[in-house]
């Protein structure tokens, strides 16, 4: 029994620094994105992370509530384990557009558009 609570105790603590730890590398970011539309009702936008063709590269996809859309390219993406920043260039301006995901979701750091 006591071997029993000594194994539980180290799969649980095991377990608990894994999901803390989600992002230790920019291909986890990637592959966490992969698939995944992350939407804030607060401000209206829809982010996505993946190929654009029209550019032939990887980016943000952004997509407002008018259903304007915005691509950022060269995208830096920095790793805390817990969550990531990921910033890009607009393809229209060359402002900046960042946001912090979290598993599950995000939050916006910066963005200035074109108008």
């Amino acid at each position: 029994m006591k071997n029993l609570l000594i194994l539980a105790t180290m799969v649980l603590a095991f377990g608990s620094t894994k999901a803390q730890s989600l992002f230790n590398e920019e291909s986890n970011v990637i592959s966490y994105m992969d698939g995944k539309s992350f939407y804030n009702s607060d401000n209206g936008l829809t982010i996505e992370y993946g190929y654009i063709s029209s550019y032939n590269t990887y980016g943000i996809k952004v997509k407002n509530k008018d259903g304007g859309k915005f691509y950022f390219i060269n995208v830096e993406i920095t790793t805390f384990g817990s969550f990531a920043d990921l910033y890009g260039m607009s393809t229209e301006s060359g402002s900046n557009f960042g946001f912090r995901l979290y598993k599950g979701n995000w939050r916006q750091i910066s963005c200035i558009r074109s108008q």
